[in-house]
């Protein structure tokens, strides 16, 4: 496949080889440094070693993704800490840098390739999973490499090797996470588009590559469709209570997302804060941070709009047709929203940043690509150093319960437990809290006090992520009055409490 731009940079190949080792540095910085998560706990036992588990078995278990534990699956047998087990997620991030700068030079021309694998290299939102035990770098990766595939079949100078290419990489990225059949939606419309307007020279070929990344992965989607509430798709069917409540589905989630895309979670209003304050409240504390992040897009991403030309229109579809795609999946119940969900539409979202702003002249281009750079920095730097957007720091609060808690008093884990279980290493028993419905007020704090928590004298309580939980602190209160309870440890996003009944104390 020979490169289609007109404007070439001397020592390209040399640029994008600095650009993935900027990609290497930032992922692997602090790799280990938070603790898994419960996504990455769900991934670890899929694969865990001491379980007697089946290879094949498991791996047609993980519909979500079943690439990321077949990866994982040896090296965990090997070495089973944090850094090992988000080492293939980082490599495939870093891989996907270099991928994703031929990709802009072949559709557009060098610079606009470099640009795009410098955005991508510092951008928050792909180094978050890049660090992450799941598929969703994996995902990106060969998106990406099937999107180089698809622009050389759509050219018709694509062959055999070019089809199982593009069906292969479509089925590695499905596998990473079923999510990039949104992306494999968007190449059969894409498709459909070029072969009405009698583009139709390869259309053949183009079609059986996306025919064979189907095929690949129908083991995982017929199993996917017996799980999954499909059938609400239908008009008229019922779509039964909201899969995360309020969070299912938002309008402001879309604007949001592609914040989130530009910015990561590190900047603006962190996790925590989405999950507690109403979009309006979202809005108006933060809108300077909002207000700037976007200016600085609107720009570049008018530029691009206005310069895109014959078959580099695709990309619209590939960012445009996984949303709709999402936004109606959410409406009728089926699957919640997520920015990650829309993964497989990053690397095309950073290709169009980086056209608007190749396509400015003089200073303009530079001050364009330094506020972008810059911000997504200045992101990527509260991602790493700042707190307030740190993942709850759960191992931090397993470590100090195995040392503070020898006579083993039950330790209350709220929506955290797997996570906490994986670390902790003490006599306590857990009291898990999974079946258990949010706590809506007082009575129902009571409740949970007197059913699960009968017969104890004392116990520890690990608070972590307690929107999902007790979103208004209505157990803190009611364990208050029974006894005493105190603040023993603290950690980003996590708080240990000890509590003794009060006819307990001596």
């Amino acid at each position: 496949m020979d490169d289609q731009g007109d404007d070439e940079v001397p020592g390209f190949a040399w640029f994008l080889l600095l650009a993935a080792l900027l990609a290497a540095l930032l992922r692997l910085y602090r790799l280990d440094g938070q603790s898994l998560w419960v996504d990455e706990i769900q991934t670890w036992r899929h694969v865990r070693p001491d379980a007697g588990l089946v290879f094949w078995r498991q791996i047609l278990d993980a519909i979500q993704g079943p690439l990321y534990p077949a990866v994982l699956w040896p090296v965990v047998r090997w070495q089973p800490d944090a850094f090992w087990m988000r080492l293939p997620a980082a490599a495939a991030g870093v891989l996907t840098v270099p991928v994703l700068g031929l990709f802009g030079a072949r559709l557009f021309d060098q610079r606009t390739g470099l640009l795009a694998a410098l955005f991508l290299a510092v951008n928050p939102f792909h180094v978050w999973y890049s660090q992450e035990a799941r598929g969703y770098s994996l995902l990106m990766l060969f998106v990406v490499m099937a999107g180089l595939y698809a622009l050389q079949l759509s050219r018709g100078k694509g062959n055999v090797g070019h089809v199982l290419g593009l069906g292969v990489c479509g089925a590695l990225a499905m596998a990473g996470n079923l999510s990039a059949a949104f992306f494999w939606l968007a190449l059969g419309v894409a498709w459909l588009y070029s072969f009405l307007r009698g583009h139709r020279k390869g259309a053949g070929l183009w079609l059986l590559g996306l025919g064979a990344g189907v095929v690949l992965m129908s083991p995982w989607f017929l199993q996917a469709s017996g799980i999954w509430e499909v059938g609400r798709i239908l008009p008229g069917a019922a779509t039964g209570e909201a899969l995360r409540g309020d969070s299912t589905f938002s309008l402001l989630a879309v604007p949001y997302t592609v914040f989130s895309f530009f910015c990561g979670y590190s900047c603006g209003p962190s996790l925590a804060e989405l999950h507690r304050l109403s979009g309006h409240a979202i809005l108006a504390g933060y809108w300077p941070v909002l207000g700037a992040a976007a200016l600085v897009m609107v720009f570049p991403l008018w530029r691009a709009f206005r310069s895109l030309r014959g078959e580099q229109w695709a990309l619209l579809v590939w960012v445009a047709v996984p949303f709709v795609v999402l936004i109606v999946l959410a409406q009728r119940n089926i699957k919640p929203w997520n920015p990650r969900y829309l993964s497989a539409v990053l690397p095309w979202f950073l290709v169009l940043l980086a056209v608007g702003t190749v396509r400015m002249q003089g200073r303009r281009r530079a001050v364009s690509a330094l506020l972008l750079t810059g911000m997504m920095l200045w992101s990527l730097g509260n991602d790493f150093w700042n707190p307030r957007y740190a993942k709850e720091d759960v191992r931090a609060a397993a470590e100090f319960l195995t040392r503070s808690n020898p006579a083993g008093e039950p330790i209350v884990v709220p929506v955290v437990t797997s996570v906490f279980d994986f670390y902790y290493d003490g006599p306590g028993a857990l009291l898990d809290t999974y079946h258990v419905p949010a706590l809506d007020g007082p009575e129902a704090a009571g409740q949970f006090m007197s059913t699960r928590m009968q017969g104890m004298d004392a116990a520890w309580i690990v608070c972590a992520r307690c929107w999902e939980f007790d979103p208004e602190d209505f157990l803190p209160a009611v364990l208050s009055r029974a006894g005493t309870l105190l603040l023993e440890f603290k950690a980003p996003g996590v708080k240990v409490y000890h509590w003794q009944r009060r006819d307990a104390e001596s």
